[in-house]
């Protein structure tokens, strides 16, 4: 029995011998930005939580020289505020990114067209809420001129 298992094993070793190997492909590097790896970064970043975020942002703003791959994880942190400001760094960042591959330069001018339109709908909505008191404040001024002149009225 024993000769006989010593036979199917060496008989595996032999086939497993003549097997090619699996070829995986090669793991994209933190230096190697291709859409794949953005792509990858952004939905990382949207699974964080804020406090997550926030530290992570720390950490990338005290660096002091960041490579392509750490700018761009740093614009999808601030891409993630709410604040014009933060929107507005973000966007100065990715307009500071080239990329010589035409689907990450897709990726990135798609990125920097969604950051415009949030920062021109905050913009809008700003000005808007700024209308929106003027004209509260001038129904209120109207309403008390009518409240006086019917007071001024009645003597």
């Amino acid at each position: 029995m024993t000769l006989k298992s010593l036979f199917i094993a060496g008989l595996f070793l032999t086939l497993g011998a003549c097997a090619t190997p699996i070829e995986y492909p090669a793991p994209l590097s933190r230096g190697e930005a291709g859409a794949p790896a953005l792509l990858g970064e952004l939905s990382r970043v949207d699974g964080l939580t804020a406090e997550q975020r926030r530290r992570e942002l720390a950490v990338l703003e005290s660096m002091r020289r960041l490579d392509a791959a750490k700018r761009f994880q740093l614009a999808a942190l601030l891409e993630r505020e709410d604040n014009t400001e933060s929107l507005e760094r973000s966007l100065k960042i990715l307009n500071t990114l080239a990329e010589p591959d035409a689907r990450t330069q897709a990726l990135l001018d798609l990125l920097k067209k969604s950051l415009k339109a949030r920062i021109d709908l905050k913009q809008q909505t700003t000005r808007a809420q700024e209308l929106q008191d003027k004209l509260d404040q001038i129904k209120a001024l109207e309403k008390s001129l009518q409240q006086r002149n019917g007071a001024s009225k009645t003597p």
